[in-house]
């Protein structure tokens, strides 16, 4: 199947003569997904996948115990580097438009062969980011129901929320995402009220606040050294946090108007979860009461410690309903792009099982065999050993940050070769700005790929992430070559022209 796409067509398609499902035909695919998701949806999914809350709740402690409170301001390193590739995602979603993002990007502006590896490791990335959010609302929230949880009733609670969630999304993406609106906005609605508090107490209520050179301390309340490692490993907090905003083009065949709305969701989720992530980070640190490194020491979750020093038991029951509405959305966003992602690279007969895996239910437009395979998957994990389990964790960030790099040079190499095609004339676009945002983002993917893999701790999850490889190598030496080779795998061929 040869398609053959130029910018007077695409602009006729763009400026709305044809209809959503007529620009996907005319990308190779007929419509089978329920097109039903809006650009506040989209943007709330996108927002949840980010989750600032989720990053607030359980990885607060980490800089203070690797760089002090400096860690705070390492977000102002990390967001202009992360913008660049969310720019340069916004400008390819604009112009394919096509469910499973960066596997299309790279098979259709590169070659099908390195699609597959982009689209192997974006899948075990989401995949591993839907087991390690389940296993979150595990490990913070059975404390809260247990007053000592057993290693079974932490999992317990994941498997449980795990199953919840893939239900949700089998009823299909008008119900997921419905679920996942109202968690998004009670996010947002408790950020917004926990960052007006804190900066009441910080600056007219509390009178023990830390002042603002906690913001400039490098005493690691660990007692360990300070290094440049630490110091990497402590810019690696926001980094984790700021992942998942590309959600919303993985799920561009249920969005109305993808070309638009998947990077205005993008680019408006990156710039809230910014502001908000720094806010928060900044006015918590600066509302620990007491001596940062004995606060820290306590059992208690700090952050829930924070609202619950400063505002009362009520305050922090509040603080833990936001929280778990904060999580609880973002499996359901996991799960939901997890899933798009193997039903695409089923479509093209790219995985095993392609077939069964491809199937959309009529009825409620969802991937129903991928949805309980990610399910079963998140189970597994959760239920694996502690090292094992440990490990595919641990690679979440550095599986995120491959698939980054892949779809960059995959970008730059397009091109280079004049084969990125057209976009519609007010749709997103970097114009003569997008080969240097390349570059600044291709060196930062580099900076955090190397931090996520030389250190000793990053090791586990380094070794992981090349044993996922591995396999995705193997599988496409033994059987996909061959198929790609004979045309019974991979997207649509299309000959696009870029004028």
């Amino acid at each position: 199947m040869t398609i053959t796409m130029d910018s007077k067509n695409l602009k006729t398609a763009g400026a709305g003569v044809a209809s959503d499902e007529s620009d996907l035909a005319a990308l190779g695919y007929p419509q089978k997904l329920h097109r039903t998701m809006g650009p506040f949806t989209s943007f709330c999914l996108a927002f949840s996948m980010v989750s600032i809350n989720t990053g607030v709740v359980t990885l607060f402690a980490d800089p203070f115990n690797r760089v002090g409170g400096f860690g705070v301001l390492l977000w102002f390193l990390v967001i202009p580097f992360v913008s660049c590739i969310v720019l340069v995602y916004s400008h390819l979603s604009a112009r394919i438009p096509v469910t499973g993002y960066a596997y299309q990007w790279s098979s259709r502006l590169v070659n099908k062969s390195y699609g597959w590896f982009t689209g192997w490791i974006a899948m075990i990335s989401f995949m591993a980011g839907t087991a390690g959010t389940a296993s979150a609302i595990g490990s913070v929230f059975a404390p809260e129901i247990w007053a000592n949880p057993t290693q079974g009733q932490v999992q317990a609670l994941s498997i449980s929320a795990t199953i919840l969630v893939c239900a949700i999304n089998i009823f299909g993406i008008k119900v997921a995402t419905k679920m996942n609106d109202i968690g998004a906005v009670i996010e947002l609605v408790g950020s917004a009220v926990l960052m007006a508090a804190l900066i009441a107490g910080v600056f007219f209520i509390f009178g023990d606040s830390h002042g603002f050179g906690l913001l400039i301390d490098t005493t690691p309340a660990n007692g360990q050294p300070l290094s440049l490692t630490t110091l990497a490993l402590a810019m690696l907090l926001p980094v984790n946090v700021l992942l998942g905003w590309e959600g919303a083009a993985d799920l561009a065949e249920e969005t109305l108007d993808p070309r638009r709305a998947a990077a205005q969701a993008m680019i408006r989720a990156v710039v809230v979860s910014s502001i908000c992530g720094v806010a928060m980070f900044a006015l918590l640190t600066l509302a620990i009461p007491g001596p940062v490194k004995d606060f820290l020491a306590q059992p208690e979750n700090p952050v829930i410690g924070i609202v619950r020093a400063r505002f009362g038991n009520l305050a922090a029951l509040g603080m833990l309903i936001v929280a778990f509405a904060s999580i609880f959305a973002c499996l359901i966003a996991n799960m939901a792009v997890a899933t798009r992602m193997i039903y695409a690279l089923s479509r093209d007969s790219m995985l095993p099982a392609s077939k069964l895996l491809m199937g959309v239910s009529a009825r409620t437009g969802t991937p129903v065999a991928a949805i309980i395979l990610v399910t079963i998957i998140a189970i597994a994990m959760n239920l694996a050993s502690g090292g094992f389990v440990a490990a595919l964790y641990s690679m979440v960030g550095l599986t995120y940050y491959c698939t980054y790099f892949l779809t960059l040079i995959g970008a730059y190499l397009a091109h280079r070769n004049n084969r990125i095609p057209p976009a519609p004339i007010d749709a997103f676009g970097l114009g003569p700005w997008l080969v240097p945002t390349i570059g600044l983002g291709v060196l930062w993917t580099i900076v955090v790929i190397t931090t996520f893999s030389v250190p000793d701790e990053s090791h586990p999850g380094a070794f992981m992430t090349m044993f996922m490889l591995a396999v995705g190598a193997a599988w496409w030496i033994f059987k996909l070559r061959g198929d790609l080779a004979a045309g019974r795998a991979g997207p649509p061929d299309l000959t696009v022209r870029s004028k």
